[in-house]
């Protein structure tokens, strides 16, 4: 007679596990900075991992359901420094220009179908945070800095893994440092815990099935 109730936990348990287990947010600091003065962007992104392609290329008008978080707090720039949100940014950019990226290991320098990550070349892929809208596609570098002198703008992307402080007017920070925290990889286990747990569930409920037949035929 206790059967029908814990066939119902079962079921709740599986549904939320299995719904943890499909989530997928994974998070990554960074770090650019202006080799030419004390400037710096510091923060930190996260991605729904199971909407960030890899390899790919992945152009997000925000606000998007895979881009979960971002934080940037500029610092050391003539007129530019403070810390801006998800809000003060319209579009992500993360491209690996061909290459599979370890997301376990520092993604600066790894390789790709043209020079390693992280290269502002053109040709090594991109990272970058647009606060203003420029154009997208290949032009979308050509005419930077696409916002005028100003106090305290948002940071704003200038050229490939290039974040110009104060809306792009200003000092031109280069990424330098962009690895995964807070976050299991996928590839480290071949079902997340979350899978695990329901897959836990699975079998439970199996059994609660058979014992029900069972209480049935006596």
């Amino acid at each position: 007679m206790y059967v029908r109730p814990a066939r119902s936990i079962a079921l709740l348990l599986i549904a939320a596990f299995a719904t943890n287990a499909i989530a997928a947010p994974i998070t990554f600091p960074f770090r650019f900075a202006d080799p030419n003065s004390n400037a710096q962007a510091v923060g930190s992104i996260t991605f729904e991992d199971t909407l960030l392609v890899n390899p790919g290329a992945n152009d997000f008008i925000l606000p998007s359901p895979a881009v979960l978080a971002l934080n940037v707090t500029v610092s050391g720039s003539i007129a530019g420094d403070g810390s801006f949100g998800i809000s003060d940014f319209d579009e992500v950019l993360f491209d690996t220009n061909g290459g599979t990226l370890n997301f376990a290991s520092q993604l600066v320098g790894q390789p790709t179908s043209g020079g390693p990550w992280g290269t502002p070349d053109g040709t090594s892929g991109d990272f970058n945070l647009f606060s203003i809208g420029p154009p997208t596609g290949v032009e979308r570098y050509a005419n930077g800095p696409h916002a005028p002198a100003g106090a305290n703008l948002p940071p704003n992307g200038e050229f490939f893994f290039t974040l110009g402080a104060n809306g792009g007017s200003d000092e031109q920070m280069v990424l330098t440092a962009m690895g995964v925290s807070g976050a299991t990889p996928p590839a480290s286990l071949p079902i997340g815990p979350g899978a695990w747990l329901a897959l836990g569930g699975l079998v439970i409920l199996g059994g609660l099935f058979a014992l029900r037949r069972r209480s049935q035929r006596a």
